[in-house]
């Protein structure tokens, strides 16, 4: 399920697309117990892996957007390790967070269907990576649903589901 980082954009767009129904169906059937639980010691629960890579993703968008508008935006790393407590994530509702998921992408993913070819080399400067291409931020923004969604799947293993 990882998409390469030599897809074409036609192919990032929809891998990028489909992303919300693949996070869907690795929550599928999860009641709130299994979302809240901890079953690999360390690491997030499956809920607050959701709304990491929803809230994630509003940051991928901003800077897919910043890249393609401005010349050479400064993009700057988040700490979203510190989101879970201060956001509630166990609190909130995984249905909005995947509606929102959903709208989201959609819209970017039709202003990306857009785009000149030669857009997809325009640059920023990523604050932690350096020198970035558009291609290179939205491959980005795929590839880190794609690999949360295994760590899900971990947790899924891990509960008997």
């Amino acid at each position: 399920m990882t998409t390469p980082l030599s897809a074409t954009p036609a192919q990032l767009i929809d891998a990028y697309s489909q992303g919300p129904a693949v996070l869907r169906d690795a929550l599928a059937g999860m009641d709130g117990e299994a979302l809240r639980a901890r079953p690999i010691k360390g690491k997030m629960s499956s809920l607050e892996v959701l709304c990491h890579i929803v809230d994630s993703d509003q940051f991928m968008c901003d800077r897919v957007k910043r890249t393609i508008a401005t010349s050479r935006p400064l993009l700057m790393g988040i700490e979203s390790a510190s989101y879970p407590s201060p956001l509630s994530y166990h609190e909130r509702d995984p249905g909005l967070d995947l509606r929102l998921l959903s709208v989201q992408r959609e819209q970017l993913a039709a202003d990306l269907s857009r785009l000149a070819p030669d857009a997809w080399e325009r640059t920023a400067v990523h604050s932690e990576a350096g020198t970035q291409t558009l291609h290179e931020i939205f491959h980005h923004a795929v590839e880190h649903l794609e690999e949360h969604v295994f760590a899900i799947l971990a947790k899924r293993a891990a509960l008997g589901l």
